[in-house]
């Protein structure tokens, strides 16, 4: 079957939900329609809205309210407070018209050295099984609330980064990484079978403040240029090797 590539995250958000476990992962979205932004923001202190076909968090904003009633939204760099009522009014305007976006649930991430984090897990099935090809964690740009290597964000590797997280509860690094492996490899092989055809995932997960893990994102047309700034190469080269396998065999 020829490599396959599906584009929009609200279809492969959908297929996740469906599984009984990988569900438990999964924060809060839904398409963004009238009234659906209303009920989230009285769910949840900060929401993030994406465009559904978007890539390297490029049009992602960010919704949070504040303590004074009013509600600050973001993009990219720039940060606009307004009052509840005008929320709909600023959308609109920072919003393109004929694009799909969904709305999803924010969380309270963990943090490294005062930055944003989320976790990179590049999944890759050269055969007929899907391999970890390299983990590694983004952390955002100062003043930045998206961690992509586009958007200024710099690689660290999970473990130095989880030595830190856990600096009081070591004990804890090690099952955090088998679970993040598990999840990672459920999702591949849930999408898998919803989306034949599939041999490339960038699953990105980030860890809240409880240690909990999420997956907010599939990609199955991932980036890797983040393993190549780390030091140590050998993730880098991995993936290259079995993506060069991947193309010459099923496209």
């Amino acid at each position: 079957m020829p490599l396959r590539r599906i584009k929009g995250k609200l279809i492969k958000g959908k297929a996740m939900l469906k599984h009984p476990v990988l569900k438990r992962y999964i924060p809060e979205f839904h398409a963004l329609k009238p009234g659906v932004r209303t009920q989230m923001m009285k769910r949840y202190h900060t929401l993030f809205i994406k465009p559904d076909k978007g890539s390297q968090g490029k049009g992602i904003v960010r919704l949070k309210k504040l303590k004074n009633g009013k509600v600050q939204i973001s993009l990219g760099l720039r940060h606009t407070v307004v009052k509840k009522f005008y929320v709909k009014n600023t959308l609109t305007q920072l919003l393109h018209p004929k694009k799909t976006y969904l709305i999803q649930q924010g969380l309270k991430l963990a943090k490294y050295k005062n930055r944003l984090i989320d976790i990179r897990v590049f999944m890759q099935k050269p055969n007929d099984r899907w391999l970890i090809s390299g983990r590694v964690v983004r952390i955002g740009a100062a003043g930045r609330f998206t961690t992509n290597y586009h958007q200024g964000g710099q690689p660290e590797t999970l473990e130095v980064v989880l030595r830190s997280i856990y600096k009081n509860q070591p004990k804890k690094i090690n099952p955090t990484i088998r679970s993040l492996d598990r999840i990672c490899t459920m999702t591949a092989r849930v999408l898998d079978r919803r989306f034949p055809g599939i041999r490339q995932l960038g699953i990105d997960v980030a860890i809240d403040s409880n240690g909990r893990l999420w997956i907010i994102e599939a990609n199955t047309n991932p980036a890797f240029l983040t393993f190549k700034n780390l030091k140590d190469k050998t993730m880098y080269y991995r993936i290259l090797r079995r993506r060069r396998y991947i193309y010459s065999k099923y496209r």
